[in-house]
């Protein structure tokens, strides 16, 4: 996969590679974790192991082979990320989803357990394998830009890029990493095995005013738009911590 420059080159888009998966993590850990609505709505931002878990889960989503970083080309430094989870259709209603499966078997953490939930709740709203008859979507799970380099399109070129390689799954991985590469921290995943389909679809769940404008931006079709507030952690909902009425919505384009 070739790299995208920006216009004004201050930032190369490129496939998540061994040396850039520990920067991809830190971006994560001091961007999505602490700024994210979700995030602060089930109080991951105050729970250093819930956060960690989540780390787990991007792990997990990337030796999939589709995630991509953004890197500052002058200091080589990894200032934003798209975590990417290749999803394929389950084979009946009682096979468990990706997500139900972490949260059963990886989290411990009451905060992480939420943002998980609420992640397989929202996307089981609308099936978006039976309305685009699909077997097979590229989901841009976790989206992040620190926040010294905001208001530079990062999020918006993470997206256009993902979409690419969305479209180019069909030859294989575009960011190739095995679990060996992730060092002892990450040793107890399992290894991916090939896959026999390929995308048909990028898909997303937009939870900020700003990813939702990326979004629009980017024509995706926006197919249901959920409340924060139906969702509840430690006997709050997630908008009263947020402190305002916001949504999140769930949205797709083809490739």
């Amino acid at each position: 996969m070739d790299w995208y420059i920006s216009d004004d080159g201050k930032y190369r888009i490129e496939p998540l590679t061994p040396a850039t998966f520990p920067g991809a993590l830190q971006v994560i850990k001091e961007s999505f974790c602490q700024d994210e609505y979700v995030s602060i709505g089930c109080e991951i931002n105050k729970n250093p192991k819930a956060a960690d878990e989540l780390l787990q889960l991007c792990a997990d989503a990337a030796l999939d082979g589709a995630s991509l970083v953004a890197v500052a080309t002058e200091t080589g430094e990894v200032v934003g990320v798209a975590f990417n989870k290749v999803q394929v259709k389950t084979s009946g209603s009682t096979e468990k989803t990706f997500f139900q499966i972490f949260a059963e078997e990886r989290c411990k953490e009451d905060s992480s357990k939420s943002l998980i939930k609420f992640m397989d709740d929202v996307d089981g709203r609308v099936n978006l394998f039976e309305k685009y008859d699909i077997d097979c979507l590229l989901e841009i799970m976790f989206l992040a830009t620190l926040q010294t380099h905001r208001g530079n399109r990062i999020g918006r070129y993470l997206c256009e890029e993902s979409i690419k390689a969305a479209k180019r799954h069909k030859n294989g991985p575009v960011a190739p990493i095995a679990v060996e590469d992730m060092g002892p921290k990450y040793s107890m995943l399992k290894a991916r095995k090939p896959l026999t389909t390929y995308p048909k679809i990028c898909s997303a769940i937009w939870t900020s005013p700003y990813s939702q404008k990326i979004g629009k931006t980017l024509n995706f079709k926006v197919h249901m738009t959920v409340p924060l507030s139906e969702f509840m952690h430690d006997g709050k909902s997630y908008s009263e911590r947020i402190g305002a009425p916001v949504f999140c919505q769930i949205a797709a384009i083809p490739l």
